[in-house]
């Protein structure tokens, strides 16, 4: 399968690049490409030419790209530039892989859009959501969109709702406590891999998040759908847990 990974030169993007464990054909996308790696092609998605060009001969897309940056509503500039990357940008996906008859999509979500749900309430893994910041509202406009391909369309598309991620090899979060719902990176990819390649008709809106005994956030139909279980509990292996706004820190001194 030839899958499209946007946004792979960022966070998420780097490790499933590195460490990527099935026979899949990667194409990697960013607008900063990694000259070093033959896979990456140049790619902004705010420009539909160069999406649609991106597209063709693809499988299956699995779409990272995003304009995140920390905090909720923080000005005009911010938030012009989330809406033209993480909305524009993605219609044109969605656009580029309806026309070039894209079999799979996966568009990244973010436990964000459902934020509004205050603890202890449990979160459904579909819940209507309840966006906290312009960012998460971002996501729910996306989610949106990808319902409408679905059903106008016929596409199949997960719509993944995730946490930040986490290397735990990183030394940083031996001494710096965890949030209970970020994801190890391995459970993470293991959410995407199976979401290539599941049963999926229309449009599914699925929670990943990390397992924890602070868990509120249902994983049900992670497990029923994709066959998802969490292989890495953090806890048990002896990293601290702190609370779901726990400070995080810059994210170059993990990344």
């Amino acid at each position: 399968m030839r899958v499209l990974i946007t946004g792979a030169a960022g966070y998420v993007g780097r490790y499933f690049a590195r460490h990527w464990q099935t026979d899949d054909e990667l194409i990697l996308g960013d607008i900063h490409p990694d000259q070093n790696d033959p896979r990456f092609i140049p790619l902004d998605i705010t420009d539909p030419t160069q999406t649609r060009a991106a597209m063709q001969n693809i499988d299956a897309v699995i779409h990272l790209a995003k304009q995140a940056d920390e905090g909720p509503m923080e000005g005009d500039d911010l938030n012009g530039k989330r809406f033209d990357v993480n909305v524009k940008g993605t219609f044109n996906l969605l656009q580029a892989a309806h026309e070039a008859g894209v079999k799979r999509f996966i568009f990244t979500s973010t436990v964000m859009t459902v934020l509004g749900y205050q603890a202890p309430q449990w979160v459904e893994s579909d819940a209507a959501p309840l966006p906290v910041g312009s960012y998460a509202l971002t996501k729910q406009l996306c989610e949106v969109m990808c319902a409408h391909y679905a059903r106008e369309f016929g596409m199949s598309i997960v719509c993944l709702r995730i946490p930040k991620p986490v290397d735990l090899e990183h030394p940083l979060w031996k001494t710096h406590p965890l949030r209970p719902q970020w994801v190890p990176f391995p459970d993470l990819m293991q959410a995407y891999q199976k979401s290539l390649t599941a049963e999926v008709a229309g449009c599914e809106v699925i929670t990943i998040v990390g397992e924890s005994s602070q868990r509120r956030w249902d994983l049900s139909k992670a497990q029923r759908i994709l066959g998802y279980q969490p292989t890495v509990i953090p806890e048990e292996l002896g990293f601290q847990m702190g609370s779901e706004d726990q400070p995080i820190p810059p994210e170059s001194t993990y990344a």
